[in-house]
């Protein structure tokens, strides 16, 4: 994807909100532990939970909200593809505009339902799931099927 082709920018990066190494590791699993509901990196793609094996519950769930979506992410897009979802959600909550008014291309016409335009608003809307459900309902601006 293009960074320079799209409205929603990435956002500088954020620290992770689990520890790292071995202690990351058991803070995750221990996580997954108290909640049923909170993803663990056995619930990631394989390429994924190499790339980020301090994923927060938080973040994995933007994973597999995306995949959910149609939206593949690997090792290789996980961090970009976390930035778009948190960005999307910096725009909303702090930019005063709706998702319609992000989800467009440069010259201002909404995003196509084709290639990386897709895979942006599936991203898009993964993100607004995940870190800023109060937003869900504007998701159905971006005309997924």
């Amino acid at each position: 994807m293009n960074e320079s082709t799209y409205a929603v920018r990435r956002a500088a990066r954020r620290p992770l909100a689990v520890g790292v190494g071995m202690a990351g590791l058991a803070a995750l699993l221990s996580l997954g532990a108290c909640s049923s509901s909170d993803p663990t990196l056995s619930d990631l793609p394989a390429d994924v939970a190499s790339a980020r094996p301090t994923i927060s519950a938080e973040e994995a769930s933007f994973v597999l909200a995306a995949e959910k979506l149609g939206a593949s992410i690997t090792g290789n897009t996980v961090d970009d593809d976390i930035q778009t979802g948190t960005t999307t959600c910096w725009a909303l909550k702090n930019g005063g505009v709706d998702l319609a008014q992000i989800a467009v291309d440069d010259s201002g016409k909404p995003l196509p339902d084709t290639g990386d335009a897709l895979r942006t608003k599936q991203l898009m809307a993964a993100g607004v799931q995940t870190f800023c459900p109060d937003y869900d309902n504007q998701v159905s601006q971006l005309g997924l099927h």
